[in-house]
């Protein structure tokens, strides 16, 4: 990375809406703290902060009615989970009762969608405060945490009602810069030094971020009545942009093609260098309209005023002159391909619509609500040890009843609670993320105490140290969403200058802080082979997901598409990189897990690799616009489905690799020829891997 792009990426930083909203949050919090202690009502400085503070972490993006449900819901059960808790701490085994039970039932809103089941777990958290806190006047409390959190959720409307479309804005923002790695990544696939099996794991795993960001879109823009209405230009103009990225990631995808065909043709003449070259400056350009698409203004300029761009590709064509007819026709799909992205940045930076044929599309046939993903909503379904959701329920409850055995056999302290604290922080569902979390919550408080450590030997003044803490408490929410190592980081100095502060005995406040984080990070491990959900035990349902996703996107692409439908032809191909992007991420989990040993590893990524690839070639059918449904041949396609479908064995006659290799027309058939060798591939692999 060179300078201009590390001083880019901090500018993006300070500037974006991670830091902008940290900063917003912190002044948020500490303000009712500063001003209570200073009329000299510490219980109402507390109760409040600690209220704000907590409330915050579950003000995640979103629009304005969806935030307006999240904050009711968050300040409805932190009240009633602070009330509760804090009218029972008279005795320690009626704590341990509520709380065990608390563990399981705030876990089991899960089952409601993830905006509740984070409310779930930040109320647990609220729990272990006031467990910690331990306040004296149960209701007075309470008050204090609903007022605090009322406070808080009052300034975020505000500022969702005054820019309703910043997260959104900033959504398409990390889209574009997401897009860009990924076409950066493809780029490599025209290098011949660069190993094509390691740029396709790379490929895949940037093909995951980019559908994660699709999906945000989706989720903040559609579910927007508001944003959505025929009659609202903004919410037009942000509708379309949302369009074109998914068009746009349609042709990066294109891009993909038979890499060691176009290697082995290309590999003489500079042509592979130069659609490298080409490549990569396009992925510049959409860093560069990342920059200015937060704004609903146009920018001016276009890809074709880029003078290396320019000059590149018309080298290109020039080259073009000395090549043969395969390696001509290879060159001019690759041109094509590029002009077509060029064409949709350029439409995105002028904020140009798309012509009005597929305005039409938009406002008629397309039923928006059907690409929402959605939560089922069915407690009755959960209530059995079949749910993962009810296995990490009641696992975390047990792991609370043992956090409690396990304090009451130690010398009392008033940090026990971060026992608790730590044990709903890491403690998840699968094996891979709690591992995962372990090891950044250890990482990040073992170095936040050393810095807390160092800045205590220099500084002795309350009021410097009270300062450092709310510079760290700045630097928690600026990272909490982007890095939870670093943010553990920054929470770790605040805590300790801040109780150190107030209640001295700072060797007392570092032993329990490592003590109690040490000791719920080993329950938490050891607890995943209770009730486990393994994610190597799912592989095979999500292999087989995948493959028909594939097949009924194979089926869109190459039928006719007036006959199927907008809404049938999109959602199929929503389906097929959702669920490749779900199987890769069962493979990574399955790859941490310790039955890892059992599984062939080759033949995952050689079933990953082969889907993906498959996909890709599909959305270049899909995209094709000479492609007629008469083209595909049903003995080819019957082949493809059979290689692809479950339990299918290898027929004695198949097609081999070198038969289609000789084509390269780019044509509908030898598309599907492809198509045939991979699938021949797939179930070669799967069969090894099932074996």
């Amino acid at each position: 990375m060179g300078k201009n792009s590390i001083g880019s990426a901090i500018t993006y930083f300070f500037l974006g809406e991670y830091f902008s909203d940290a900063l917003r949050t912190t002044i948020t919090v500490v303000l009712p703290i500063i001003l209570f202690f200073y009329l000299g009502n510490p219980e109402a400085a507390k109760g409040i902060g600690v209220g704000a503070l907590l409330i915050s972490l579950t003000d995640l993006p979103d629009n304005r009615l969806n935030k307006l449900k999240t904050a009711l819901s968050s300040i409805i059960v932190f009240f009633c989970a602070t009330l509760v808790v804090s009218s029972v701490l008279y005795n320690q085994y009626l704590t341990a009762v509520v709380v065990v039970v608390a563990a399981f039932g705030c876990s089991m809103f899960a089952v409601y969608g993830q905006k509740l089941s984070l409310i779930g777990t930040m109320a647990l958290i609220v729990c272990t405060f006031v467990m910690g806190l331990h306040p004296a006047r149960p209701l007075y409390f309470s008050s204090y945490i609903l007022v605090g959190g009322v406070w808080y959720y009052v300034i975020s409307l505000i500022q969702i009602l005054i820019r309703p479309y910043r997260s959104l804005h900033h959504a398409i923002f990390e889209c574009l810069m997401s897009s860009a790695v990924f076409l950066n990544a493809k780029a490599k696939n025209y290098d011949v030094d660069v190993p094509l099996d390691l740029q396709q794991k790379e490929a895949i795993k940037l093909h995951i971020k980019v559908n994660q960001k699709h999906e945000l879109i989706r989720n903040l823009l559609l579910t927007d009545k508001y944003a959505m209405n025929p009659d609202n230009p903004k919410g037009r103009l942000l509708l379309e942009r949302a369009r074109l990225l998914i068009d746009l990631y349609e042709q990066l995808n294109a891009v993909h093609y038979d890499y060691a065909l176009v290697r082995d043709t290309l590999a003489t003449g500079p042509s592979l260098k130069l659609i490298a070259s080409l490549i990569e400056l396009l992925a510049k350009e959409l860093e560069e309209l990342g920059r200015h698409v937060r704004s609903a203004k146009a920018y001016k300029g276009e890809v074709a005023t880029n003078i290396k761009y320019y000059q590149k590709r018309l080298m290109l064509l020039q080259e073009m002159e000395c090549l043969n007819e395969s390696q001509r026709k290879i060159v001019l799909k690759v041109v094509s391909n590029m002009n077509d992205i060029v064409r949709i940045i350029e439409m995105i930076r002028g904020n140009e619509h798309t012509p009005e044929k597929h305005l039409q599309e938009l406002s008629g046939p397309i039923s928006y609500p059907l690409f929402i993903t959605g939560d089922r909503f069915s407690i009755k379904e959960h209530l059995s040890l079949k749910s993962p959701i009810f296995r990490f329920s009641l696992r975390l409850a047990i792991c609370f009843l043992f956090g409690f055995l396990l304090i009451w056999q130690l010398e009392p302290s008033k940090y026990s609670y971060w026992l608790f604290l730590t044990l709903v922080i890491v403690a998840r569902p699968k094996f891979s993320i709690t591992w995962k979390r372990n090891l950044q919550r250890l990482k990040g408080s073992l170095g936040g105490v050393v810095v807390g450590l160092v800045i205590i030997y220099f500084v002795k003044s309350p009021a410097v140290l009270l300062s450092f803490s709310v510079i760290f408490l700045l630097g928690f929410y600026a990272f909490n969403r982007l890095n939870y190592t670093v943010s553990v980081l920054f929470i770790t100095p605040a805590v300790i200058l801040t109780l150190g502060s107030y209640q001295g005995h700072f060797d007392h406040l570092v032993h329990d802080r490592i003590l109690f984080t040490l000791l719920g990070c080993v329950i938490a491990i050891f607890a995943t082979y209770l009730f486990p959900i393994w994610d190597s035990h799912q592989l095979k349902e999500k292999i087989n997901k995948a493959t028909k996703d594939c097949l009924q996107y194979l089926k869109v692409a190459i039928g006719r598409k007036e006959n199927l439908g907008e809404n049938v032809s999109r959602m199929a191909r929503k389906n097929a990189n959702l669920s490749l992007s779900a199987l890769s991420e069962a493979i990574e989990s399955a790859s941490q897990e310790p039955v890892r040993k059992h599984l062939d590893f080759n033949a995952l990524y050689g079933v990953q690799s082969t889907i993906y690839q498959i996909n890709a070639i599909i959305t270049s059918i899909y995209l094709s616009l000479n492609h007629k449904p008469e083209q595909a041949d049903p003995a080819v396609v019957s082949q493809i489905v059979n290689h692809l479908s479950e339990g299918t064995t290898l027929p004695d006659s198949t097609l081999k690799p070198d038969e289609t290799e000789q084509e390269s027309d780019h044509s509908t058939r030898q598309k599907l020829a492809h198509i045939a060798v991979l699938s021949v591939a797939f179930s070669r692999f799967n069969a090894a891997f099932r074996d």
